[in-house]
């Protein structure tokens, strides 16, 4: 398999202002009231932090997203983004970057009044020096997808013989690195049907019309992340959409039977799926 046709890596750059501002004054008057020394240290939160909720909340989502929708590379942040599930990706991030920036530009329109609303909060705390001008504020806020190519060759002046080293063990880095992606499929279907069979294996447990959703979900998604068309993996996963991704929750909830029927299914693929799973 040539990884190089089959995905790419992305990397998520995401950074917004934290509105928070360590006050050297307040620490230090903390430690002369209690009697300590390097006690901690206090930071005042320059904003009401409901202020900034909506931001917060649209960037947690698009991590999610993004690792859910990704796999394990290298360490400096880049993820594997398998070429089939390309085009969801990218309009999905276009929709987090969207709302990010709207919200964005609301809460800059009306930082105005939320710097006058802290004075008061804050009173003797309150430094205007803390806040940064609304013109420079915009700067602290980004939200960005790197795209590259995974690297396929080395262009250094060493000698021939080094050179050949060098390729033959990134081939091998590869190759683990594909392993290794390829796994986290097998763990990511295993953990939603090891809570599946918790559940269902409880007649006193109760759960969410989510602990169905997910097999749904995790159905839809390894297909598009199955980078190394492993063939088991695809067909437990074809297994699990047939027999539990379309049970209905309501019916598992109020028919003992079906529910006991549905956890024995499922204890059946997961004996399966533990049989052709790689090894860690």
């Amino acid at each position: 398999m040539n990884i190089h046709d089959k995905a790419l890596l992305v990397q998520l750059n995401i950074s917004t202002w934290s509105a928070r501002k360590f006050d050297a004054e307040v620490t230090k008057a903390i430690e002369e009231t209690y009697y300590a020394n390097n006690s901690g240290r206090y930071n005042k939160i320059l904003i009401a932090t409901e202020h900034m909720a909506k931001i917060h909340k649209i960037v947690s989502a698009a991590r999610k997203y993004h690792y859910e929708n990704t796999l394990p590379w290298l360490d400096n942040g880049g993820r594997l983004l398998p070429t089939t599930n390309y085009f969801d990706y990218v309009m999905a991030m276009e929709v987090f970057s969207n709302k990010f920036f709207r919200e964005v530009r609301k809460f800059i329109t009306a930082y105005p009044d939320y710097v006058q609303e802290a004075q008061k909060r804050l009173n003797g705390m309150f430094c205007s020096d803390d806040y940064p001008p609304e013109y420079q504020l915009g700067e602290k806020f980004k939200m960005q997808i790197q795209k590259s190519p995974i690297p396929d060759d080395y262009r250094v002046k060493l000698n021939e013989d080094e050179i050949q080293s060098i390729r033959e063990d990134y081939q091998q880095q590869l190759q683990e690195l594909t392993r290794a992606a390829n796994l986290e499929l097998w763990q990511r279907l295993q953990k939603v049907l090891d809570h599946m069979l918790e559940k269902l294996s409880d007649a006193d447990a109760k759960f969410k019309n989510s602990l169905v959703d997910n097999v749904s979900k995790i159905c839809d998604l390894v297909p598009r992340l199955n980078i190394s068309s492993d063939d088991q993996l695809r067909d437990i996963v074809d297994e699990v959409r047939q027999r539990l991704a379309g049970l209905a929750p309501a019916s598992l909830r109020n028919n003992p039977e079906l529910r006991t029927q549905a956890a024995q299914e499922t204890q059946r693929i997961m004996a399966k799926l533990k049989h052709y799973m790689p090894a860690a």
